[in-house]
């Protein structure tokens, strides 16, 4: 059997979050990314840097559970699902099997606010010349985020493949999305996978680990 249809995903944020942009120079040092919407002059917190971010935190979480278990039939399922690393000028990538779209809501109930940081001299310990800097967050309604994201597959995904990507998925509870982790930012409180795909790869999990 194999798992041929798309995964819905559902990600609640705590503690704020942001994507950064880098230093602007403006009004607050650090902002968060903002992108202009298609066909739209309205700009959007909900950029593609976060199907990205998602995509990384994941194959960590997968790779986690692939070196925590050892077995030599689950090794090679982190490259088939998310692609080979390219570390040798030349070389050619092997693209892996996931891709992930973030699905947009129908509204934006975000908040957007400004917090201030010191900076820390990381030779001596001490508090850094021109410490001082600001950076944006934002939160949603009760102040949790909620991002869903769609995981498709490129070709169908094989019984140990799915499992080793539910075990990934449920491993990222607790771990952190977006920039600033180091402060709270971006902790992933609450993890929603698509119940069918729940159904189809837990059996296989049980067994694998």
């Amino acid at each position: 059997m194999a798992w041929k249809e798309d995964i819905d995903i559902s990600l609640t944020i705590g503690g704020g979050f942001r994507i950064g942009s880098g230093r602007a120079g403006l009004e607050v040092d650090l902002p968060v990314v903002k992108e202009h919407l298609p066909k739209s002059k309205k700009e959007s917190y909900y950029t593609s840097n976060l199907s990205s971010s998602l995509r990384g935190v994941l194959r960590k979480s997968v790779r986690r559970i692939v070196q925590s278990t050892g077995l030599s039939a689950i090794a090679n399922l982190e490259e088939a699902l998310f692609g080979s690393w390219v570390t040798e000028l030349g070389a050619r990538k092997k693209e892996g099997k996931i891709k992930i779209k973030l699905v947009p809501p129908p509204s934006e109930n975000v908040k957007q606010y400004s917090r201030t940081g010191i900076k820390i001299d990381e030779v001596f310990g001490s508090v850094a010349h021109q410490a001082l800097f600001t950076y944006e967050v934002l939160e949603g309604e009760d102040k949790k985020l909620i991002l869903k994201f769609k995981l498709t597959s490129n070709f169908p995904l094989s019984e140990e493949e799915a499992a080793i990507l539910l075990a990934g998925l449920n491993g990222l509870t607790y771990d952190f999305i977006g920039g600033f982790a180091s402060r709270g930012l971006g902790l992933i409180e609450k993890v929603e996978v698509d119940q069918k795909f729940v159904n189809f790869a837990k059996p296989r999990l049980e067994k694998l680990i």
